[in-house]
Order: C-alpha cells, then structure tokens, then sequence
C-alpha cells in the first residue's frame, strides 16, 4: 500500500520541488485556491531565456535549445497519460523566431507537442525533458523581450487543473562560442603514432571574441593520451606532476585569434597532435572553449612556437572588442576517444617442474599479457593451488591463503567443474589468492614465486592458476596450471631448482621477497601432532566412503 501524504506535506513537496528546480527555472505554482491538492504536476522552464541579437545574414547556428522538464508528485498516480506541451509564442513574435520537432502541430505561433506520460517522481526530480529552438529574429534590438506561455495537459488532468507557466525571451549581445561535434567520436590513431586533435570552433554570438580560452584534459582522469609540442601560449600538465619532463596529458592555451561575430569555423594552426603509445589501448580527452580567461594558467609552460587559431575558411578577421560574455555554454565541450586498435589480454601463466622428493624448489606463477597494449588497472587477482604431495616452504608476499574459491571481484564468481560450461576444475589442494598490481606490459612474465617441496613421488600432479577477470572460456587462457612431477629422492642428494613457466615471455617484473613458513600440503600439514583417538570411533562404512570419494577426486586430477 502507497503510503498517502497529508496536506501539508504535500503543500511542503510541492514547495521544495519549485525550490530544488529553481537554479534558474520558473514553475507553474499550485493553485492556492485548492484547499487539498491531490498531489502535483508542473512544467518548468528557464525564466528568462537570453538569445544573441541577430546579425545581418541568418545564422542557423543561433538556433539554441530551450529545456523543458516535467514533475509529476501526485501521490495517487504513476503515470499523467498522454501529456501534450502547448507553446504559445504570440508574445514574443516580433522578438524571436522558434523551431519545433516534426511531430508538433503548428497553428500560427502556437506549437502543441506530444510528450507521452509521465512517471511519478517521490522526490520531486525532473522526470521528462522536452526541448525546441529559439533565435533572435532580425531587426530585434537589444534587450527587446517578449513573453512565451507553456501549458501542459494530459488525458487523466481535470479541466482547470493543467499546468501554466509564461516565461521571457530577451535579445541581448553577446558572444556565444560553438564546439562542432567531430566526424567521429572514436579516432584510430597508429599504435606509436599521433593524429590532430578535431577542434572546430566559431563564434554564433554578435561579439566579437577576442581572445579564446582552450583547455584539454583527460576524461575522468585518463592519462594515456599525450600532447604533442610544447607552445609558448601553453601550459602543460604533465602524467608526474614532479616531472616536468615527463608526457603531457593536458594543456591551457590563450588562443589571440578574434572570432568575429558570426564567424566561420576555426581550426588550430598548426594542429595539434595527440599521440599514443607503442603498448596503449584506447584513451579519452576532453576539451572546452571559452570567451574569456575564469582562471590564470598553470603548469608547465611551453617553450616553443604558438598555437592560434586559422579560419576555415579564410575570412576577414574582426577588429578586437572588449571581452565579451558566453550566451550558452552547453556547446563549448567536446569528449572525444583515440583508439589504437590494439587490446589487452591477460593470459594466466603456469609453470612445469621435474624434482625429487625432499628436493627444495621455486615455482613462478600468476599472469602474462599476450595482447599488444597495456594493461592498467586495480591489479590482477590469480588463484594458485599448490597440488598434494607438495608443502609449501615460502609464498610471494603478495599472496595470502584463502578456505575457498569464493568471493571473487566480477559480479559473479566462477563456477568450479569438470563441466565444459565450468570455468576450471575443482581445486583440491591448498589455496592462496595473490593480486598483482600496476602496469601489466606485453609479454611481462608471471612474478608470483612459491618455494616447494615434494613429500612424497608424483606423477604430473596439477594445481590450478586461474584469473580473475572475465570467463575462462573461450580458450580458457585465464586457466593455466602448476604441474608437478616428483621422482624418488637419490640417496643423500640435496638442492633443487626453479620451475620454468608454460606461458609468457617479454619485459621481466621480479618476483618479490617470499614468506617463509606457511601452510603445508593437504596430505601433511606439518603440524605434527598425532591423530586424535576419537577417529577411531569413524564407522567402517563411513570411512569407506571417505576413500573413495578421495581415490576419484585424485584420479581426477592425475
């Protein structure tokens, strides 16, 4: 059951919907006259729409979207059907011209709009955006204003009950620079190469800009990018703050070209470049535009030759003007991809080793990377089991024993089998759950060391190493193995050696100092303390059991 609101709390709602919507938007109050609202439906929209004065040759690129949103906290109804938008501009005729989606009905300077229904919101957040254009229209002077009505109605809303809201558009000057979108979103860049960075600006106000403010940086913090060239109206952030010399991943420039009003479409001369390195994978910048410097530069600055903008086309530059104010800045950013084509792939590494019972060992485990980019991240989780027969003498410090294969970091954890839709056999040794962290390089080397030795003969005996990420399948090259032979111990020979790996070559990360001690072997946990007597009351046929259940696991994993 819905729980009901009494009066005041809906007056109150109702309230705090106008005030947390009102950063800049107006709304339709309710009607004080009613004594007991039955919930609330608003449209809202920008009080005070600012529109650039228009020039002497029409610009489709004055054009700007108004947003308007719709609330619905009627507490007895999901849904207000069949919303229709009715935009009356007669006010504002001789002040603005307005664009309106196709599936509106135009009659003179009334649109009606099909919305649809709209959801109930508890917290009296926006639940539906609709949006059109509006331009100055010619000959309207400055700071001319005219008045725009909404009205929102719906089939489930009474007569006299729909929602009303008049607001204002006014002609002012202004500057009003415009980002075009590029080509593409995603640019393939050469592994090791670079491109130019798709900047297209122009100015649809009807100032002048004289000087444009463009900043760079990498999307929610992606540095894998660099900028190319280091101009002297540039100041660099680099990939280490405390290496002025290391990549620079982002940039403030001071751009003195004008941008007449109207102008055309400026590109950065000379380009600039946006390179990618030999091992990256995809990266992400950002960049934006503005009529005037919020801040002073910081960084490293450049320290040769000048970035500008050039005209595309060639065109007469504007005298220079005071520094005029944005009129919209919703299209001043940009987000934009490079992608190098190459991937990451992250392999597990196991290893391969011939001893002799007693003999002291290391074997190197845990993860390679047989794709052609870099691998960054959190860090990589590896699952090593050590098979029976072995105990363990010392485990990388970046390693811990774990009770089971549970509670991985994917939103499911991986399934354990001998079934073809399994992700790796059923481990029956001793576990230990490692993370290797940082850069993980093409063709790195596995770096996980466990110091072993065999207690007893062993023929091929198998223990898992498994990844993390993603299924094993396809391919199953996040499952690898440890596999071990023992043969009987020569009489009083003694050392050993290190296991070789079955996967992995390239540029080495060491392994990092071991843990000494640890848990032994499944078989012999080196506790040495002697059966308990109370075993012995096992029944016979539950030991029976017992071993056969043992027998075929280990055949199994013979």
């Amino acid at each position: 059951m819905r729980p009901r609101l009494t009066t005041g709390a809906r007056a109150a709602l109702a309230w705090c919907a106008a005030m947390v919507l009102g950063l800049g938007l107006a709304a339709a109050p309710p009607s004080a006259a009613d004594p007991a609202p039955e919930g609330y439906f608003a449209v809202y929209a920008p009080p005070k729409h600012e529109v650039a004065r228009a020039g002497a040759v029409p610009n489709d690129a004055r054009f700007k979207d108004v947003q308007i949103q719709f609330v619905n906290v009627r507490p007895q109804q999901d849904l207000v059907e069949d919303v229709e938008l009715v935009i009356d501009t007669t006010g504002a005729k001789d002040v603005a011209e307005f664009r309106f989606a196709a599936d509106c009905a135009v009659a003179g300077a009334v649109a009606t709009c099909p919305v649809g229904d709209v959801e109930v919101r508890w917290n009296a957040e926006p639940s539906f955006t609709y949006s059109y254009k509006v331009r100055a229209k010619a000959g309207a002077a400055n700071g001319a204003t005219g008045q725009v009505t909404y009205t929102a109605r719906s089939a489930n809303t009474p007569l006299g009950k729909e929602s009303r809201l008049t607001t204002a558009v006014t002609v002012t000057e202004a500057a009003d620079l415009v980002l075009t979108p590029p080509a593409q979103y995603r640019i393939r860049v050469p592994a090791g190469g670079s491109v130019p960075l798709p900047l297209e600006v122009s100015n649809a106000g009807s100032q002048t800009v004289p000087r444009t403010y463009l900043r760079i940086w990498g999307f929610d913090g992606d540095d894998r990018a660099e900028l190319l060239g280091s101009y002297t109206n540039c100041w660099y952030q680099t990939r280490d703050p405390k290496n002025a010399k290391s990549p620079k991943v982002g940039a403030v420039c001071l751009l003195n070209t004008p941008l007449p009003a109207d102008s055309a479409r400026h590109v950065l001369s000379p380009p600039l470049k946006v390179g990618m390195g030999k091992y990256e994978e995809f990266s992400r910048l950002e960049y934006m535009v503005l009529p005037n410097v919020p801040e002073q530069p910081r960084g490293v600055r450049g320290t040769s030759g000048v970035l500008k903008l050039a005209p595309k086309p060639q065109q007469k530059a504007a005298q220079a003007a005071p520094p005029p104010r944005e009129i919209d800045g919703s299209d001043n950013s940009v987000i934009v991809g490079f992608d190098t084509g190459q991937v990451a792939d992250l392999a597990a590494a196991g290893a391969t080793v011939k001893t002799r019972v007693g003999e002291r060992f290391t074997a190197v485990v845990g993860v390679t990377n047989r794709g052609r980019a870099t691998y960054r991240g959190p860090g990589e989780a590896v699952m090593v089991e050590i098979p029976r027969g072995l105990k363990v003498l010392g485990f990388d410090k970046r390693c811990k024993a774990t009770p089971n294969t549970t509670h991985w970091e994917n939103y499911t954890d991986p399934t354990f089998g001998d079934g073809p839709e399994d992700d790796a056999p059923v481990p029956t040794g001793a576990l230990y759950r490692c993370r290797v962290p940082g850069e993980l390089l093409p063709g790195i080397k596995p770096v996980l060391g466990f110091t072993l030795t065999a207690t007893r003969t062993l023929d091929e005996a198998r223990g898992v190493v498994f990844l993390s990420q993603g299924r094993a399948a396809p391919g199953r090259n996040n499952l690898g193995f440890l596999t071990v032979t023992a043969t009987a111990a020569a009489g009083g020979t003694s050392g050993g050696g290190t296991g070789q790996t079955s996967g992995g070559s390239g540029t080495a990360g060491g392994t990092e100092g071991v843990t000494t001690g640890g848990s032994g072997d499944l078989a012999a946990t080196g506790s040495g303390s002697t059966v308990p007597v109370a075993l012995a009351a096992i029944g016979a046929t539950g030991l029976g059991v017992i071993v056969f259940v043992v027998a075929r696991r280990l055949r199994r994993r013979a």
